[in-house]
């Protein structure tokens, strides 16, 4: 039982990874969990030879993180649940538009420290592809504005320039997160389909492949529909 439990809590983990994880990254997940398994089974001689049933309901109910946790209406985020940083950030990034000259610096070092906590802990099911690709535009502009606020373009009409392009960025990226939040929702099924054939394959392969090519499948799925 406790080796079904952190088998299946693994792939879910594999399953919401980002799809440019590097594959060493995710090989040494599952040597970590093989470990784990392994101390936590008793009376099983060769663990790495037992054959592991994998259920789409156990997946899927510990993949529905994106679903439940992200809050929508009106094609608005509410709040994203259990993710602070992200209320942080937003709230700074708003905070610039009201910005003055008396507190310019001090506001310029909590919308990177939010910034940077934003991004260091985002979770698992958040890290697909284009919203990654929206979180680096706003970390572009952010980064433009901290150059050229003390560089040779610095001036109060470009700050404010450089303030409304963060916030665009940011507005794009929660526009991303919605749509993701849409496509998952609507097209989980059928990725959760081909992850869990996948994971059953009666393929000659090792666990570690079986997760890969699973998780591609998904995604893959995932970025058709």
């Amino acid at each position: 039982m406790k080796k079904t439990l952190l088998i299946t809590l693994f792939a879910t983990a594999t399953l919401i990874a980002c799809k440019e994880q590097e594959n060493n990254d995710l090989e040494e997940m599952v040597e970590n969990t093989t470990e784990q398994v392994e101390e936590t089974t008793e009376d099983v001689e060769d663990a790495a030879q037992e054959t592991i049933t994998y259920t789409k309901e156990n997946v899927t109910a510990l993949a529905n993180d994106f679903e439940s946790n992200v809050e929508v209406k009106d094609d608005n985020i509410v709040a994203i649940k259990g993710y602070d940083s992200y209320t942080v950030l937003r709230t700074n990034i708003m905070d610039l538009s009201t910005v003055t000259e008396d507190n310019i610096n001090s506001k310029s070092e909590s919308l990177r420290n939010s910034f940077n906590s934003f991004k260091s802990t985002i979770p698992a099911y958040l890290r697909i592809d284009d919203v990654q690709d929206a979180i680096e535009d706003v970390e572009k502009e952010i980064k433009e504005y901290e150059e050229e606020r003390v560089g040779e373009k610095a001036s109060t009409k470009n700050n404010k320039e450089n303030m409304e392009e963060i916030q665009e960025a940011f507005d794009d990226l929660e526009k991303e997160i919605i749509q993701a939040r849409k496509k998952y929702v609507d097209n989980k099924e059928d990725a959760m389909e081909e992850y869990m054939e996948e994971i059953n394959s009666s393929r000659k392969q090792s666990t570690t492949e079986k997760y890969l090519d699973a998780t591609e499948e998904y995604n893959e799925e995932m970025k058709d529909k």
